[in-house]
């Protein structure tokens, strides 16, 4: 929110600091400051408002209590008069007819002579806060809501017919918004579940968002109907984001402020227009407000302070921080009973009153003091202590941890309001997802030089007898090698676990489709040994590491395989033809081909030599197409018959 110095410092009596002063009490006890800026001789602080504190200080005047009760400057009392009486005999009709979306309902018919220019006091006002001055009658609302925080609106009477009546909206019912950045003369279409103000026409407002073209007030207008209102801010949230229709006012009742606010707006705003116009002329009020909120009241023991911030508060200067902020202090058999401010909504319960007394006394305060050094004998976690251990063997092994998700279409336990179908019950099993990141990884198998792809998860399955912790073991050979499977390649895991474990796994391998997973419970046993380090960590010698290496982040674009086999004479090695495609592909792919040329198959037959190498391809900036890697491989092939080898 941006405050400007100059308006701030109409709440007191004597100057405030500088600006600069200011922002750094805000900083160390309310509010971040992001910026300061010089406009036409005024500071403007540009105050980062968080939701928790938005109930309040979204306006002038909370800003100003945050003042008081950082500096101990003293609010004037009576900086804004009494509202006119009422010399009208006319007033509005108004209906209400879902007290839980309008809380309140304050309206208020006013006659003017007419609608003049915006004065120069209420330009400099609005301008310095980055807003747009429009005439005296609509200036007038912005300026007490950026004043005291209540959202205001002001209908042409003579435009609205018969009863105002606060309503759900109609589907499909339609509304011509008044002008703003949205756009001139923007139609929107409405839905059951926004709400409007509307009289025997049609909508007249969208309530708490915009108001219609219809009633809008012109340079013409002579005769008013003042709005001041409480709407639910969960339902102007809602309308606001589904049209796109964010405004300063949207944004105050989508942070939820009191209905308390709703007399004073209406008050400051009539006074204001009275001061601006003085032949303007009021009638009574009309003042619906089904349930009325009380007043919060928490009983606080001040012993809980030194207790929760860990310094001793003098408990005078507690008491006069909570009266700075507005707030009622009585005392009962050494309880405090502290009545909050109405709009202090961000309070309900002893340790928020703690908070408030913590960052206004300083937090900077509370002396430094380190945690008490742990001499017992910790107990360890036995399950979390083996399965790392589990962990790190397998990663020696060339195994790598994935984690999938522990949500799945069905399961014993199952979610009583899912977000998907697909997770809508706690997992059984971790092998059925473990048989899916196989094949998934299996495509990129190529690229990382993978001959097989080996993975685990240990994680928690949800069994109808309870909850366990499950080891899951999968693997996919990709490289067809004789005498060697993914069952084999499992099996012998598992003799390295159990032998390094010491314990044996005690499960069948399940093989499908070429993939290979075992699936076992952890359980650890009552009564066992904690597991004790002996060693020690030994200096690591940063020497030892090149210094040309660096990060190269993975290319998000696909690659392209390519496989060449050749003849080659009996004399010629494997070396000799994987330098020759080497060197004729890197001058004239660059740094294209990123993988290869690896060997995959070999033989002799009579007096020549049988070779296939793979290469991949792939760019970091673009996807290679088929024509450019083929433009690539016929170069090759054209070295490859200037060496008399034939392609095959």
């Amino acid at each position: 929110m941006k405050v400007s110095l100059n308006w701030l410092e109409t709440y007191f009596e004597k100057p405030l600091p500088k600006a600069e002063v200011l922002a750094e009490f805000f900083n160390f006890h309310a509010f971040e400051v992001e910026g300061i800026e010089e406009i036409d001789g005024d500071s403007v602080l540009d105050v980062k408002v968080l939701p928790d504190r938005a109930h309040y200080a979204l306006s002038h005047r909370g800003i100003a209590r945050e003042v008081t009760a950082i500096t101990g400057q003293v609010l004037k009392s009576d900086r804004i008069p009494n509202g006119p009486e009422s010399t009208l005999s006319k007033k509005p009709k108004v209906q209400i007819e879902d007290n839980l979306f309008c809380r309140r309902y304050m309206a208020r018919y006013a006659e003017v002579s007419k609608v003049t220019e915006s004065n120069p006091h209420a330009r400099v006002m609005l301008g310095a806060i980055g807003q747009r001055a429009i005439n005296t009658i609509v200036d007038a609302t912005n300026i007490v809501m950026f004043d005291m925080g209540q959202p205001l609106h002001i209908f042409d009477a003579d435009k609205v017919v018969g009863t105002i009546v606060i309503r759900a909206a109609k589907d499909g019912e339609k509304i011509v918004l008044l002008d703003s950045v949205a756009g001139a003369d923007r139609e929107v279409s409405l839905i059951s579940t926004d709400h409007v103000i509307a009289d025997d026409e049609g909508p007249i407002a969208i309530a708490g968002v915009k108001g219609d073209k219809r009633a809008g007030v012109t340079d013409t207008t002579k005769n008013l109907i003042i709005e001041s209102a409480n709407f639910d801010s969960t339902s102007v949230r809602r309308t606001s984001t589904r049209l796109n229709l964010r405004s300063e006012s949207s944004k105050r009742y989508e942070n939820e402020i009191t209905p308390e606010f709703t007399a004073s707006g209406m008050n400051d705003v009539c006074a204001l227009i009275a001061h601006n116009i003085p032949e303007a002329v009021f009638g009574p009020i009309v003042d619906i407000y089904p349930v009325k909120v009380e007043q919060t009241v928490i009983d606080f023991d001040p012993k809980y302070i030194e207790e929760r911030l860990g310094v001793s508060v003098p408990l005078a200067d507690a008491r006069d921080i909570l009266m700075r902020l507005d707030m009622g202090v009585s005392e009962e058999d050494d309880i405090w009973k502290i009545k909050l401010p109405f709009d202090r909504l961000d309070i309900t319960s002893p340790i928020d009153i703690i908070e408030e007394i913590g960052r206004i006394y300083g937090y900077d305060k509370v002396p430094s003091v380190l945690p008490p050094v742990i001499t017992d004998t910790v107990p360890m976690d036995k399950t979390f202590y083996w399965t790392e251990h589990l962990k790190d063997l397998f990663v020696t092994l060339g195994f790598s941890e994935v984690q999938t998700y522990t949500l799945v279409p069905k399961g014993y336990y199952e979610v009583s309001y899912p977000l998907a179908s697909d997770k809508s019950a706690l997992r059984e099993r971790l092998a059925p997802r473990m048989n899916e990141v196989l094949m998934m990884n299996a495509h990129n198998a190529d690229i990382l030089g993978l001959e097989a792809v080996k993975v685990f998860e240990i994680g928690k399955v949800f069994t109808k007898s309870g909850e366990k912790v499950s080891l899951a073991i999968g693997v996919l050979q990709i490289k067809k090698k004789k005498s060697m499977t993914s069952e084999s390649i499992l099996k012998e895991t598992i003799v390295q676990i159990e032998k390094m474990s010491g314990a044996s796994l005690g499960a069948s391998i399940e093989v499908r489709d070429g993939v290979a997973i075992i699936e076992v419970d952890i359980i650890m046993r009552e009564g066992g040994n904690t597991p004790e380090f002996n060693g020690k960590i030994s200096e690591l010698d940063l020497g030892l590491f090149s210094k040309g290496k660096r990060y190269v982040p993975f290319s998000r674009y696909p690659f392209i395989v390519r496989d060449i086999a050749l003849f080659t004479p009996a004399v010629t090695n494997e070396e000799m033809v994987r330098e020759v495609i080497q060197s004729s592909l890197t001058s004239s792919t660059g740094e294209l081909m990123v993988k290869g040329p690896d060997c995959f198959d070999r033989f002799e037959k009579g007096d020549k030599k049988s070779f296939a190498f793979r290469m991949i391809f792939q760019a970091s900036d673009r996807t290679l197409s088929d024509e450019e890697v083929n433009g690539f491989m016929q170069m090759l092939y054209e070295v490859i018959k200037e060496r008399g080898w034939e392609v095959r």
